[in-house]
């Protein structure tokens, strides 16, 4: 082996060193995201989970209201009809004394 090849030899194996490095460095951060991202999937996962079954609950709870609301407007209406019937008779009451 030639002695002046040795300071290439040093920086070659400097560079695959450093490629070697940041190669595997490179594979570590990939790694680590990926199960990052996993998690961040599965805890987004549950929290849309949540929200659909929250809004299920209020669906259904709005459904409840809007037919109560139904039906006191169906009251208040029958309530109206009496007391016009009640005012009808007492006019006619009053028109004929």
């Amino acid at each position: 082996m030639d002695p002046s090849l040795l300071p290439q030899l040093g920086v070659a194996a400097a560079l695959v060193i450093v490629v070697g490095y940041l190669l595997t460095a490179n594979h570590r951060l990939m790694t680590a995201n990926r199960s990052d991202r996993a998690e961040y999937l599965k805890a987004l996962a549950a929290r849309e989970t949540a929200h659909a079954d929250a809004l299920t609950a209020l669906r259904n709870r709005v459904s409840v209201l809007e037919d109560r609301i139904a039906e006191l407007e169906d009251e208040l209406d029958r309530e109206r009809d009496r007391r016009r019937q009640a005012e009808d008779i007492a006019a006619a009451v009053r028109r004929h004394t």
